[in-house]
């Protein structure tokens, strides 16, 4: 694993992204940071549940990660 993407993950790992405020365009973090959705948000959702999606979101990214370096490593054996 190279040392960028090691250090990344771990960056990634230990950072909790926490949600206080989602409307149909965009969401706020604990830390006063706004970022839009990609898209326009269909229903109404509530922070616990927007917080379970970038949890989730979170998690896949890191797998996909991993799994960079698992190919990697495939490639150079």
């Amino acid at each position: 694993m190279s040392n960028k993407r090691k250090k990344l993950i771990t960056k990634m790992e230990k950072q909790e992204y926490i949600v206080i405020r989602v409307t149909k365009t965009e969401f706020e973090l604990d830390n006063g940071d706004t970022y839009p959705h990609a898209f326009e948000l269909d229903d109404d959702i509530t922070v616990e549940q927007f917080q379970k999606i970038l949890d989730d979101s979170k998690d896949t990214v890191l797998d996909h990660i991993k799994k960079i370096d698992d190919t990697d490593k495939d490639i150079d054996e």
